[in-house]
């Protein structure tokens, strides 16, 4: 299944989505404007765009389409191909995955392909922040009114712990983000942001118990897209920095 949305792609490009890749000067935009996908878990395919095209790793690639376009990180290089022979997989998260043929790609190098994963490796690093903050509202709503030993389980003192460990993780990731400071995350700041998405996502299911795992609740959504998207993110990363061939 595919999470692809049309109408958010043609209003992200109204809004000049497209230019805040290829401009050096709104690179620093980049990180909280694709916060906002994450808070609502939208499709990641906008960020993907930042690149040029759907994201291939290996043999696999994420909302590719027949005769379209991929991108590959390689070496500090950027494989471009066209997606032929997909062949659907099942996946946890909604993100459209395929085994697909790339054809012969051709590489872009050089200030080019730097800017592009520089402007991805920042659209990633806000979407994960924007996933652990809506996780933290969502968590932080349950537990103020759950009732349970006489109380709210925002009471409880080991919950209170979990929702610290939370919001600190939280603001960190939204710090990472720049936030209008001109600051823009790196592809280390990216490596650190699926790790603390993760494990945000993972102790706001504790503070919800069972309900989390529910499809009821949109947690669950927080849950997978923080896990798919750190694999994929993690994976870009190593490729990226391979010893060029």
């Amino acid at each position: 299944m595919s999470d692809a949305d049309g109408d958010l792609e043609r209003a992200l490009s109204d809004a000049g989505w497209d230019e805040l890749g290829g401009d050096s000067n709104l690179l620093p935009f980049v990180a909280p404007a694709a916060e906002a996908l994450g808070r609502g878990f939208a499709s990641l395919q906008p960020v993907d765009r930042l690149l040029g095209g759907p994201l291939r790793l290996g043999a696999l690639a994420r909302y590719a389409t027949e005769g379209g376009p991929l991108v590959e990180p390689r070496g500090g290089r950027l494989q471009i191909g066209t997606a032929t022979r997909l062949q659907p997989v099942p996946y946890t998260d909604s993100l459209g995955v395929a085994r697909v043929d790339a054809g012969r790609p051709v590489a872009v190098a050089g200030e080019n392909a730097s800017r592009r994963m520089a402007a991805w490796a920042a659209a990633s690093t806000g979407y994960f922040a924007g996933v652990a903050g809506k996780a933290l509202d969502l968590a932080l709503e349950h537990a103020r009114s759950r009732r349970a030993f006489g109380g709210t389980l925002a009471a409880l003192e080991p919950v209170q712990q979990m929702l610290a460990d939370v919001a600190t993780l939280t603001d960190g990731l939204r710090l990472l983000t720049g936030g209008g400071s001109g600051d823009v995350p790196g592809l280390d700041a990216l490596a650190y942001a699926g790790e603390a998405a993760e494990r945000v996502t993972a102790i706001c299911m504790q503070v919800t118990g069972a309900l989390g795992f529910t499809l009821e609740f949109p947690l669950q959504r927080a849950y997978r897209r923080s896990r798919s998207a750190r694999a994929w993110a993690d994976a870009a990363l190593l490729a990226w920095e391979e010893p060029a061939e």
